[in-house]
C-alpha cells in the first residue's frame, strides 16, 4: 500500500515537472513573440512592411532588432531544406555582422531592411532572391539568390543547367544586359566570361519566364554594387538539355530560339500598313516566328493597335526615322531629332523596355556624321527583294529562295498587297526549310555578337557578321 502511494506522489511530480517544463516553454516562445513585436512597433514604418504576394514558398520567418540608433528588419523564408535554409541565414548574419561594424559610433538612425521574393518552379525546385538595403555610414543595396532542389537538399548551379556552349552564350547575354544599364559607357565591371557561373561566383535565380544572374558586390573587378541581369528565358532555354527542362518545370511563353538550327531575319520598312502589316503577323504567329518592323514615326500615331500586336506577339519594332528623311542629309541634330520623334510616338503605342533599339537608315544610306552621331546600331540588309519597285510576289519570293542562306536579313516593305501575298509564302516555305524567323536582335543574339551604336550589319552568318 506504501509503495502504491509512494508511485502516485512520484508520477505526480513527474507530471507536474513536465507541465511547469511546457509552461515555461510557452511562457519563453510568448515573452520573444512580445519582445519582437514591441521591437517591430519601434521601426521606422517603412521596414515594418513585407510584400507577402512575393512569397510564394517557404514559411516567412523574421529578425526584428532596434537597439540604440541600429534597426534592424529581415524578412526571409524557412524552406525546410538543411543546406539551402543554412546558406540564406548564413547570408543574413554576414550582412547584419557587416552592418553593426559599418555602423560602430554612428549618430543617427542607421537601418538594415531586407525581404525576399520566392517562386516555386515545382513541387521539388524554387529560387529565393533576398534584397537587402542598408543606410548609415553606408548606403547600399545588395541581393543574394538561391535556385534549389528540396528532394535532394542542394542548390543548383548554372553548370547543372548549361553545357559549356550555352555558359558562353549566357555570359554574353549578361554582359549586353549590363551594357544596356550604362549605354555608350566604357565599363570594366561589365567585362566577364563564362567563368564567373562555372565557378559559382555568380547566383541563380529562375522565376516566370526569365532567368537573373545575381552578381553580387566585389563579383567583377571594381564592382562596388550587386549587378542583375534579367534574361528571359526563350532565349536562353534551347541550352537546356530537354529532361532537365522537364525536370525542372522550366516554362516559357516565348518562342524557343535553338541556336543550332539555321535562322534568318525578315525586316520590314515604311509602315505600318493596316491592309498589309496584319496579313504579316498572322503569318508570322502561324509558324511561330517573328519579324523587325522598322517604322516611320509619321504613320505610328493612326496604327498604335498594330504597333501593340508587332510587340506582344514577339516582334521587334524598329526606327526608320520619322518622316522617311535621308539622314546623311541632316545635321547630328537633325538626325537625333528625327530618331527621338520616332521613339516617343512608338512609346505611346507600347513599351520598348525589353528590346533592343536598332535604327533602319532610309535608303540604307550612312555617312560618318551619321555613324558617330546615332546612339544605336545601324541595320542593313543582306536579301534586297526590291519589293517596292516590282511590287510582283512572285519576283519577291523566288529573289527570297535563290539567295537565302542561314543569317540572312531580308529588307521588305509593309506598304504593298504583293508584299503580303509574298511573305505569306515566304513565310511558310522558310518554316518548312528548317529556318527559323527570329527577329534582327535574337539574330545577333545567336551568333553571340553584341550590336554596338553607330556600327553597320547587314547580316549574322555562322562563321561571321558584316
Amino acid at each position: 500500500m506504501i509503495m502504491k502511494v509512494r508511485s502516485v506522489k512520484t508520477k505526480t511530480k513527474l507530471r507536474l515537472g513536465i507541465y511547469l517544463l511546457l509552461f515555461a516553454a510557452i511562457c519563453v516562445v510568448i515573452g520573444l513573440s512580445w519582445q519582437r513585436e514591441s521591437q517591430r512597433k519601434h521601426l521606422p514604418e517603412a521596414m515594418r512592411q513585407t510584400i507577402e504576394e512575393n512569397h510564394r514558398i517557404g514559411k516567412m520567418k523574421q529578425k526584428i532588432k532596434v537597439s540604440g540608433h541600429q534597426a534592424i528588419a529581415i524578412y526571409y523564408p524557412h524552406l525546410g531544406s538543411a543546406e539551402v535554409d543554412a546558406n540564406i541565414e548564413s547570408a543574413i548574419a554576414e550582412a547584419i555582422e557587416k552592418f553593426e561594424q559599418e555602423n560602430q559610433g554612428v549618430e543617427g538612425l542607421c537601418t538594415l531592411y531586407a525581404d525576399y521574393e520566392s517562386y516555386e518552379l515545382n513541387e521539388r525546385y524554387g529560387s529565393v532572391q533576398i534584397s537587402f538595403e542598408r543606410t548609415g555610414a553606408v548606403n547600399m543595396k545588395e541581393v543574394r539568390a538561391w535556385t534549389f532542389d528540396l528532394q535532394q537538399d542542394r542548390l543548383i548551379r548554372f553548370s547543372d543547367l548549361f553545357s559549356a556552349e550555352g555558359m558562353k552564350h549566357l555570359a554574353f547575354l549578361t554582359r549586353s544586359f549590363l551594357t544596356t544599364l550604362a549605354p555608350g559607357q566604357e565599363n570594366q565591371d561589365y567585362e566577364m566570361d563564362e567563368n564567373v557561373l562555372i565557378n559559382n561566383k555568380a547566383e541563380l535565380y529562375l522565376g516566370e519566364d526569365e532567368l537573373r544572374v545575381v552578381l553580387p558586390p566585389q563579383t567583377l573587378q571594381a564592382q562596388k554594387e550587386e549587378l542583375i541581369a534579367v534574361i528571359p528565358l526563350n532565349k536562353v532555354i534551347g541550352y537546356v538539355a530537354e529532361d532537365t527542362r522537364n525536370l525542372l518545370g522550366l516554362q516559357t511563353h516565348g518562342r524557343i530560339i535553338d541556336p543550332t538550327r539555321p535562322m534568318v531575319a525578315m525586316t520590314y520598312d515604311d509602315g505600318p500598313n493596316r491592309q498589309v502589316t496584319p496579313v504579316i503577323l498572322d503569318a508570322l504567329k502561324e509558324h511561330n516566328g517573328a519579324a523587325t518592323f522598322f517604322v516611320l514615326g509619321s504613320r505610328v500615331a493612326n496604327h498604335q493597335d498594330i504597333v501593340k500586336r508587332m510587340l506582344d506577339e514577339g516582334s521587334e519594332v524598329g526606327n526608320h526615322t520619322f518622316g522617311h528623311v535621308d539622314l546623311t542629309k541632316q545635321s547630328s541634330q537633325g538626325i537625333l531629332d528625327q530618331l527621338a520623334a520616332t521613339w516617343e510616338a512608338i512609346q505611346e503605342a507600347g513599351s520598348l523596355d525589353h528590346q533592343e533599339l536598332l535604327v533602319r537608315p532610309t535608303y540604307g544610306a550612312y555617312n560618318d556624321t551619321l555613324k558617330k552621331t546615332s546612339p544605336y546600331p545601324l541595320i542593313l540588309w543582306s536579301i534586297d527583294t526590291r519589293d517596292w519597285a516590282h511590287q510582283n510576289a512572285d519576283k519577291s519570293v523566288d529573289e527570297v529562295m535563290r539567295e537565302v542562306q542561314d543569317g540572312d536579313i531580308i529588307l521588305m516593305h509593309d506598304m504593298y498587297e504583293p508584299t503580303a501575298q509574298a511573305s505569306v509564302r515566304v513565310i511558310e516555305w522558310l518554316s518548312e526549310q528548317g529556318y527559323q524567323l527570329v527577329t534582327v536582335s535574337e539574330l545577333f543574339e545567336a551568333r553571340g555578337i553584341q550590336l554596338e551604336p553607330g556600327k553597320t550589319y547587314n547580316c549574322a552568318y555562322p562563321t561571321k557578321a558584316h
